[in-house]
């Protein structure tokens, strides 16, 4: 790969990564004033965050087929219009255009989850760890952005919450501006492929360990993105300044997504540090659950972020680590994003119905703090040394 198409290539990575949670991330800080315009119940609006996390799940079994008729390239420029158009469609045509608008963004957003770590695979096959904190890391700080400008530019900016979840618009057309560049991307040689055994991934029990790590930390992560600026609200911190703590969980995470990868590649296998994340996410939410003045808050919350980031960065370092070539990790990375998020996806809206039932935030956290715990026995056999 000659030097200019390197950096093209790596622009483009990162420019995909920017556009792959500032969409959705900035709706949790928001949903309230949503929720009031919109007269939707909490429940309602928990679906509003659910819905990508559905579109993952049913998109996700099909970009690896996808990816063997088309080039990578040719993919990530049809994902990215259609990121650009479900954008337009959630701010500009009413309530029902609000849900479908999110399930035509999801859309979208799968083809680069899953194409991501295979590109990695394919292009960096000696640097998977450092293109992975890159990527990782990218995401992260545009998921942070998002969460912390998107009330200030609802409000000071006058734009309202329509306006300031189209803002990404603009993101989206300058990334799709890339890809055309890279619009002949391959994932590899497809000669090379085609001789190599052909393995079912729901035969393996390490591609599940996978999904099941995937599913966990994507439950955890967007429970938190969906109804921590809520609870924040809940607990006495004013609107705006629970946007600021939401960008903050975000933001904490950028050291960790962009470390852990880095450190996991130079280990055999991944259960110690893996472990060790999963344990203090535990107790960073136990701390969440008991906090009742501003600074505790603030620690639980930034605890939070970090492990959050360091379970992504470490979800995705499983694709590449766990799988033996790029059309593999394409599969593996469907397989564990469609699975992976269906089970995420039950989780902002079962925590608005517990809420709508309890009428407190102490049982949803609560059942946060077991998956945690779940998170931290899965994670011991998804760090295992082993290939699907």
């Amino acid at each position: 790969m000659n030097k200019k198409r390197n950096i093209l290539l790596i622009l483009a990575i990162v420019f995909t990564a920017f556009n792959l949670r500032s969409p959705i991330t900035g709706v949790g800080s928001l949903v309230s004033a949503i929720k009031t315009e919109l007269n939707l119940s909490v429940s309602s609006a928990g679906i509003i965050t659910t819905i990508p996390l559905i579109t993952f799940a049913i998109a996700s079994p099909f970009i690896s087929g996808l990816s063997k008729k088309f080039s990578a390239g040719q993919l990530m420029i049809y994902s990215l219009i259609t990121l650009a158009f479900g954008i337009v469609v959630r701010s500009y045509t009413g309530t029902a255009g609000l849900f479908i608008g999110t399930a035509i963004i999801g859309t979208g957003i799968a083809v680069g989850n899953v194409l991501l770590p295979s590109i990695i695979k394919s292009q960096y096959p000696d640097k998977v760890g450092m293109m992975t904190s890159i990527y990782t890391t990218s995401m992260t700080i545009f998921a942070g952005l998002s969460s912390g400008i998107s009330v200030p530019l609802a409000t000071k900016a006058g734009l309202g919450w329509k306006n300031a979840l189209a803002v990404w618009l603009i993101l989206a057309v300058i990334t799709i501006a890339i890809w055309i560049l890279q619009r002949n991307l391959q994932l590899e040689d497809k000669k090379a492929y085609k001789e190599a055994p052909k393995k079912n991934m729901y035969k393996s029990s390490v591609a599940w360990s996978v999904t099941l790590y995937m599913g966990t930390q994507s439950l955890l992560f967007y429970c938190f993105v969906a109804w921590l600026p809520t609870i924040l609200q809940a607990k006495g911190i004013h609107t705006e300044t629970a946007g600021y703590y939401a960008s903050a969980y975000q933001f904490m995470g950028i050291p960790a997504s962009f470390s852990v990868p880095l450190l996991a590649v130079r280990k055999r296998n991944q259960k110690a540090i893996a472990g060790i994340i999963s344990f203090v996410y535990a107790l960073g939410l136990m701390l969440f659950l008991f906090a009742d003045n501003p600074i505790l808050i603030a620690v639980s919350v930034l605890i939070c972020g970090f492990c959050s980031g360091a379970c992504i960065s470490l979800a995705m370092s499983f694709i590449g680590l766990r799988s033996c070539g790029a059309q593999e990790a394409a599969s593996l990375s469907g397989m564990s994003q469609a699975m992976g998020y269906l089970l995420a996806a039950v989780g902002p809206f079962i925590m608005g119905v517990i809420f709508d039932i309890c009428h407190s935030w102490n049982v949803p956290i609560i059942c946060l703090i077991v998956m945690a715990v779940f998170l931290l026995a899965i994670s011991l056999k998804a760090g295992e040394e082993r290939t699907v």
